[in-house]
């Protein structure tokens, strides 16, 4: 490995344990975050499980995916608040002239992102067992990994709005336009094949329903209940995912790139 390529790693693991450390001494906001899910999870999961009745299986249940996708999804789009940050204090400038790539720090922020949206996520899962949801060290290691792979394509995305952004007031604004119907139109909630057609098509070119389907087929593999059947087949949900991804990262630094412009 030469100078040049151990620079790089040093810079990716600093930019790392930069965003792990705020994420860790900042409990507050680790509270405030985990309260959405659960609020969703124990109040409008069981106010509406008293009114749906699923054989076999609970509304709760059958939300759960969606829930551990809500937390890395809103989790990971407010990650990225922290390009803005970095920019109002003059940070990010002392980042962009430093001999370290952007694409290094992009990457950083993306990985950073994933690991702090997938182990909030991951807490959630104490919940599991209590709503009749198995976990095996097999589930659970699916889950983290599927949760991973999610934050992180979701944290790309949000860089890819901040990096257009310059203040946190516009960031909020956005994040709310668009955050909020992805999640309503994902199935996590409702059935997408109840949908009218017109949801249907905003469903199917949604990011996050390939999110909450793998997730359905990792909580709910072993389960014959017509509700919880995911609605595509899992090769698709990862090459979805997968792209998506990808186009996030390549736009990341697209954007990047031309920051001091």
């Amino acid at each position: 490995m030469n100078n040049n390529m151990k620079s790089e790693l040093g810079a990716f693991i600093a930019i790392n344990n930069r965003e792990i450390l705020k994420f860790i001494r900042q409990k507050s906001r680790l509270i405030t975050d985990l309260s959405r899910p659960v609020i969703w999870l124990l109040f409008v999961g069981y106010g509406i499980s008293t009114m749906v009745k699923i054989k076999s299986g609970s509304y709760m249940q059958f939300i759960f995916p969606g829930i551990l996708v809500m937390t890395v999804l809103f989790r990971s789009i407010f990650s990225s608040i922290s390009i803005i940050w970095d920019r109002e204090f003059g940070v990010l400038k002392e980042i962009l002239v430093s001999p370290v790539s952007r694409k290094t720090f992009v990457l950083a922020k993306i990985t950073s992102g994933g690991i702090v949206s997938t182990a909030q996520a991951l807490i959630m899962l104490v919940f599991a067992p209590f709503i009749g949801i198995k976990l095996t060290l097999t589930v659970f290691i699916l889950t983290g990994l599927s949760l991973f792979l999610i934050s992180s394509a979701i944290t790309a995305f949000g860089i890819v709005i901040a990096s257009k952004m310059t203040s946190f007031e516009g960031f909020n604004s956005i994040i709310n336009l668009i955050v909020q119907p992805m999640f309503f139109v994902s199935g996590a909630l409702y059935p997408i094949k109840r949908f009218p057609d017109f949801l249907k098509i905003l469903a199917y070119i949604n990011p996050v329903t390939y999110s909450v389907d793998l997730l359905k087929y990792i909580l709910f593999y072993n389960k014959k209940i017509n509700l919880f059947i995911p609605e595509t087949p899992i090769v698709w949900d990862l090459i979805f995912i997968l792209l998506f991804m990808i186009l996030m990262i390549f736009l990341s630094n697209y954007f990047f790139e031309r920051e001091d412009n």
